[in-house]
């Protein structure tokens, strides 16, 4: 008996891990990519940013807080909540592939880069990797608003489009026009 028990202990905490890392795992159902990898040029040797070929925007590929790790190829360090008015005070100061003139993607840029095919995260991998799947300001304040104090977000987990209290702690990913 104690060995039927043991296995199916064992079997059941292995369903029960598989369910809960697969709940966490990128789902991409559909097979034809929105945000084809090929789409992005890396053209500065630090490859800390990409230029989107279709819409001529260069895209910093880790946020705000993060750091680009050449060698990983990957995003490393703890990416920083703050307000709306914390990410356009940001973009200021914000420096990454020897550029400075960095901002807060508008909200039709933002949704530029969601990956419709995929969710948690709805973005393309291979690009902005390391990055939370979470919500991430725009720069576009809700005009239409009861409340002035608003701006769109884009939930990265979906690829929905939110109007969210500026006060409230999301992520930031900056954006710059490619030359």
């Amino acid at each position: 008996m104690k060995n039927i028990l043991s296995f199916t202990l064992a079997s059941f905490l292995t369903a029960v891990h598989l369910s809960v890392s697969s709940a966490w795992a990128q789902d991409c159902p559909g097979s034809d990519a929105t945000l084809p990898t090929d789409i992005f040029i890396t053209e500065d040797i630090s490859q800390e940013m990409v230029i989107d070929s279709t819409t001529g925007l260069a895209w910093a590929r880790c946020v705000v807080g993060q750091q680009w790790n050449g060698t990983t190829q990957t995003c490393t360090g703890e990416a920083l909540r703050l307000t709306w008015q914390e990410a356009l005070q940001a973009s200021s100061t914000y420096q990454a592939g020897n550029f400075d003139d960095w901002r807060v993607p508008n909200i039709k840029e933002l949704a530029s880069i969601v990956e419709r095919a995929c969710v948690n995260p709805a973005t393309n991998l291979t690009i902005f990797n390391g990055a939370p799947a979470q919500h991430y300001w725009s720069s576009t304040p809700n005009t239409a608003a009861t409340k002035k104090d608003e701006a769109w977000a884009l939930g990265f987990f979906n690829g929905r489009i939110d109007s969210n209290d500026k006060n409230s702690d999301f992520y930031v990913r900056m954006v710059r026009y490619a030359e």
